[in-house]
């Protein structure tokens, strides 16, 4: 259990208490919480003092460096540092021992930590914790199967984490695991209902309404953007917003339709039509729909070349890596004209308008099956 008092002595600096009391945020909940010790806090583990450095090792590896550092304390009283006190102090996280299972670490992710006078603090986007030295948890036979455990387990956790955000935007909070659990599966069972039906009301929705307008179908993936995409954060109709008279074609500002942002900072650009547009003509050019939807696109591409600076706040890196995709039509043959394979044209169209996708609604719908059919594997597994 969370213990948090706000009449107890604190070592919060006055003025900072005198802020949050002028902002009207003191004893709110503002995502920051005082937790505290009944005793036992050290100085080591107030500075958050990690001890005497042993040996160090740097390797870098396709663009990602990896620091490999070696300090003279022992586990416990690491996490302890690591965390001002939180874990193995004040919170019981019930966090694995020696003789615990291997491969079951203790994760948390997104969360920070800081002692009560603000001077020093710790930000973690991904924090894996497991206390196992010993030479037979490290055998390199053991790779191709922790690589399967760790997969399964973020695969699920990415899964069950967008079904908590099912407005389409980030729920924005941290996560810490509890205790020894079937990590890679926990969670999967009690959400497999929600993608099947998720997945059933979209068909129906095509089935029912397939020249519904296009804001139809946006509100639906809006509130569904598993449909879109398994492990980014949606963000819907953000509006980048032109310096006056800056626009080459006289606009003040270009909108996508849903924007997918990664934790590596890549992102996804989406442009939505109808269901009900076609996307050949009897000649096989691209027609007038799927050529403005490009052209959509190429907008967004230039705004984020030119003006980087007015969205880098929003969706930083947004101007290193991004990719492109249109949405549109069916996948039938009425749509790209007799004779013709809908696949091979969704290639040729691509290529020719450089889109790096180009999906039928049908493709959403079938792409949705097949991680339905994948995640209930896992979850029988």
């Amino acid at each position: 259990m969370l213990r948090t008092f706000q009449n107890r002595e604190s070592r919060t600096p006055q003025e900072i208490i005198e802020l949050l009391k002028a902002k009207e945020i003191w004893a709110k909940p503002i995502g920051l919480y005082r937790i505290v010790a009944q005793s036992g806090i050290t100085d080591e583990i107030w500075r958050g003092y990690l001890g005497r450095l042993v040996s160090s090792i740097q390797v870098q590896a396709e663009g990602v460096k990896i620091s490999v550092n070696k300090y003279d304390v022992d586990w416990l009283s690491l996490v302890q540092r690591l965390t001002f006190g939180a874990y193995g102090l004040i919170l019981d996280v019930k966090l694995p021992k020696p003789t615990s299972p291997y491969w079951r670490p203790h994760v948390t992710r997104d969360l920070g930590f800081a002692p009560a006078d603000r001077n020093n603090k710790r930000f973690f986007h991904y924090l894996e914790l497991d206390p196992h030295l010993d030479s037979a948890a490290w055998d390199e036979r053991s790779i191709p199967t922790r690589i399967s455990v760790d997969l399964r387990r973020d695969f699920a956790y990415s899964f069950v984490k967008r079904h908590y955000s099912r407005g389409g935007t980030n729920s924005g909070g941290g996560t810490i695991s509890i205790g020894p659990t079937n990590l890679w599966a926990e969670g999967i069972r009690d959400h497999l209902g929600i993608l099947g039906d998720t997945i059933t009301q979209f068909t129906r929705l095509l089935s029912e309404k397939p020249d519904a307008d296009e804001s139809v179908f946006h509100e639906f993936l809006e509130r569904n953007p598993i449909m879109l995409d398994a492990y980014g954060d949606i963000k819907s109709k953000p509006r980048f917003v032109y310096p006056p008279g800056e626009s080459p074609v006289g606009k003040e500002y270009v909108e996508p339709d849903f924007i997918v942002c990664y934790p590596n900072n890549s992102y996804k650009l989406i442009e939505l039509e109808s269901p009900s547009k076609n996307l050949g003509t009897e000649r096989g050019e691209p027609r007038a729909d799927v050529t403005q939807a490009a052209f959509q696109i190429a907008e967004w591409k230039t705004y984020i070349l030119k003006h980087y600076d007015r969205i880098r706040e929003e969706f930083p890196g947004i101007s290193l890596d991004h990719r492109t995709m249109i949405v549109i039509s069916r996948a039938t043959e009425k749509s790209v004209g007799p004779g013709r394979g809908v696949q091979e044209y969704l290639e040729l169209v691509k290529n020719q308008l450089k889109v790096d996708e180009v999906f039928t609604y049908d493709d959403l719908a079938m792409r949705a099956t097949s991680a339905y059919a994948r995640l209930s594997a896992l979850s029988q597994s």
